[in-house]
C-alpha cells in the first residue's frame, strides 16, 4: 500500500528500481535530472525527457520515468519532475521493479507554477532515501532546467508555456459558497507550497553545509568559506523565489475576492459588500470569520460553511464577544434565506440586545426564564418530527418555513431533558431548514451525557481571535478570527430588511 507523502518529508528508499509516475486532467511531461550535492547537472546530457530518453540510470519507459539506482554514477541525485501546459494539480506515485506502488505524493500547483518537482531520489550516510518536493518554477520546464545547470539552448525548444493566471472574471456566474472554498483551497495550497520551498531550501543548506564539512582536510579555509557562502547564497535565492510566488498569489487571490464581494449573496459576503443594501438574496452558505496568517503576508481569506447547517454552531461564552459573534451569525443566517424567522432562548437574559434587535423576525415570544425552556424545546422538536414524518409520506406536502433557534447559556438554566429536545432538533434540522446557534459553556466535563453529546456534535467557534485553524487539504496552519456584528445602525437597518422579506 502506498503511503501518503507531504511536501518536505522523507523516508529511506529499499527498492533499487524506482518507477515515476504522475498523472493530471490534461498531458503532462514527465522529466529527470541527475544532479550532484549541489542540485546541478554536470551537462546536457543528465536530462531525461520526450526529446532525450535515456542517460546512465535513468531512462523514459513510456508513461514512466525509471530509475536504476544502481547505474547512477557515484555521488548522482535524481529529481523527478513533470511540466504541463498549464497550472494544476497533479498526482505522483513511485513503485519498485515489480510495479509495486510504495509512495504518493498530490503536487499542488502555485503561483501559475506549470513544471513541478516532485521527489528526489538521494544517498544520505550511504544508504537511498526520497523526499517529496513540490517545488514549482513558474516559468516552466525551462526554468527548472536553468535553475539547475541546464544550458536550454542545447536542448530541444520546451513546452510553451502561457502567461501566469489571471484573476477569473466572474462571467455570468454567481458566486457562491464552493466559489469561496475554492479560493480557500488556492489559498491553503499556495501557503503549502511556500513553506515547503522553504523547507526544501533549509534541508538542501543543511546537506549542503554537511558535505562542506565532511572531509576534515577542506572543511577550513578560503575554499571552504566560499563553498558555505555558496550554499547559503543558494538557499536565500530558493526562499526569495518562494515568497514572490506566494506574494503573487495572495495579490491576485485578495483581488478576486474583491471582485466576487460585490456579487456574493449577504450572508456569505463583507459586512460592506453592497449586497447587504439591497432585497436580500438566497445564500448557500454563511461566512464564520476570516483566516489569515500575518507571518506570510496579509492575505484573509473568508471562512464559511455550508448550508443548511449539518450541526449546531457552537460560541464559547456568553460574554460581549461572544453576543457579538452570535449576532453576526443569527443576521447572516436570516440573510441566507429570506423569510427565516428567529426562535430565542435566553434563560439568563443575557442577550437583551439580540432580542431587542431581531424581534420584526420573531417566530414567537422569545424564552426569557427557565421555566419556559422546557415547554418551548419539546414544541419546537415535536414539530420538526412531525413535518419530517410528513414531508418522507408526502411528496407534496408545503415545505417548513427556515428557522433559526438561538440558545445562550448552555447548560446553565437547561435541565438534562432539555438538552435531549436540543438533539432531536439536531437529528432533523438540515431536513426541516432549522439552523442552531448555541452560545455555552466549553467546559468537556460538565457530568451531563446530553451535554457532552451536545457538545461533541456541535462546530465549535472560540469568540475571539485565539487558536489556530488547519485547512483540510495541506493542514497549513491559520489565525481565525470570527465574524462580528456591524455596527448598531446597519444591524437594526439589516433586521428591518430581513424582516419586510
Amino acid at each position: 500500500m502506498a503511503v501518503e507523502f507531504r511536501a518536505g518529508q522523507n523516508a529511506p528508499l529499499a527498492a533499487s528500481s524506482v518507477r515515476f509516475t504522475a498523472t493530471a486532467s490534461t498531458p503532462l511531461d514527465l522529466c529527470a535530472l541527475v544532479v550532484d550535492d549541489h542540485l546541478k547537472v554536470a551537462s546536457s546530457q543528465d536530462v531525461v525527457f520526450y526529446n532525450q530518453p535515456h542517460t546512465a540510470g535513468v531512462r523514459l519507459d513510456g508513461d514512466a520515468i525509471v530509475v536504476e539506482l544502481d547505474g547512477l554514477r557515484a555521488g548522482a541525485r535524481v529529481l523527478c519532475a513533470v511540466g504541463a501546459e498549464s497550472a494544476l494539480p497533479v498526482s505522483t506515485s513511485l513503485a519498485d521493479g515489480s510495479g509495486a506502488r510504495f509512495a504518493a505524493f498530490r503536487v499542488p500547483p502555485s503561483g501559475g507554477a506549470t513544471a513541478l518537482l516532485c521527489w528526489e531520489l538521494y544517498r544520505h550516510n550511504g544508504y537511498w532515501k526520497l523526499r517529496a518536493l513540490g517545488q514549482g518554477y513558474a516559468g516552466g520546464m525551462a526554468e527548472m532546467f536553468t535553475a539547475h545547470g541546464v544550458d536550454v539552448d542545447d536542448e530541444p525548444t520546451p513546452i510553451e508555456q502561457p502567461a501566469p493566471a489571471e484573476v477569473p472574471s466572474l462571467g455570468g456566474a454567481s458566486p457562491s459558497f464552493e466559489w469561496l472554498w475554492k479560493i480557500f483551497e488556492d489559498s491553503s495550497r499556495s501557503a503549502a507550497a511556500y513553506l515547503s520551498a522553504f523547507e526544501y531550501a533549509q534541508h538542501r543548506l543543511d546537506d549542503e553545509l554537511s558535505a562542506a564539512v565532511a572531509d576534515p582536510a577542506t572543511r577550513t579555509g578560503p575554499a571552504a568559506e566560499e563553498a558555505r557562502a555558496q550554499a547559503h547564497r543558494r538557499c536565500q535565492e530558493l526562499q526569495t523565489a518562494a515568497e514572490s510566488r506566494h506574494r503573487d498569489d495572495s495579490a491576485r487571490l485578495t483581488e478576486e475576492l474583491r471582485i466576487v464581494d460585490a456579487a456574493l449573496p449577504p450572508s456569505l459576503a463583507s459586512w460592506d459588500s453592497p449586497g447587504w443594501h439591497t432585497s436580500p438574496t438566497p445564500g448557500d452558505g454563511i461566512r464564520v470569520g476570516e483566516l489569515s496568517a500575518p507571518e506570510r503576508g496579509s492575505l484573509r481569506v473568508p471562512l464559511c460553511v455550508p448550508l443548511p447547517l449539518s450541526r449546531p454552531l457552537w460560541i464559547d461564552g456568553d460574554d460581549a464577544a461572544s453576543r457579538q459573534v452570535v449576532t453576526a451569525l443569527v443576521l447572516r443566517l436570516l440573510a441566507a434565506q429570506p423569510g427565516t424567522r428567529l426562535d430565542l432562548v435566553d434563560p439568563g437574559g443575557a442577550f437583551a440586545e439580540l432580542g431587542e434587535l431581531t424581534a420584526p423576525v420573531f417566530a414567537g415570544p422569545p424564552v426569557l426564564d427557565v421555566g419556559g425552556v422546557a415547554p418551548k424545546l419539546m414544541g419546537l422538536a415535536d414539530s420538526a418530527e412531525l413535518e419530517a414524518l410528513a414531508a418522507s409520506t408526502d411528496c407534496a406536502a408545503p415545505r417548513p418555513r427556515a428557522r433559526v433557534l438561538v440558545l445562550t447559556g448552555v447548560p446553565h438554566g437547561y435541565s438534562s431533558d432539555d438538552l435531549v429536545q436540543v438533539l432531536r432538533l439536531v437529528q432533523v434540522a438540515g431536513a426541516q431548514q432549522v439552523s442552531i446557534v448555541i452560545a455555552g459553556s466549553s467546559d468537556t466535563m460538565i457530568d451531563d451525557p446530553a451535554f457532552r453529546v451536545l457538545h461533541k456534535n456541535s462546530q465549535h467557534l472560540p469568540a475571539a481571535p485565539e487558536g489556530h485553524f488547519a485547512d483540510p487539504w495541506t493542514g497549513s496552519d491559520w489565525h481565525f478570527t470570527p465574524d462580528v456584528v456591524p455596527p448598531e445602525a446597519a444591524a437594526a437597518r439589516i433586521v428591518d430588511t430581513l424582516g419586510a422579506c
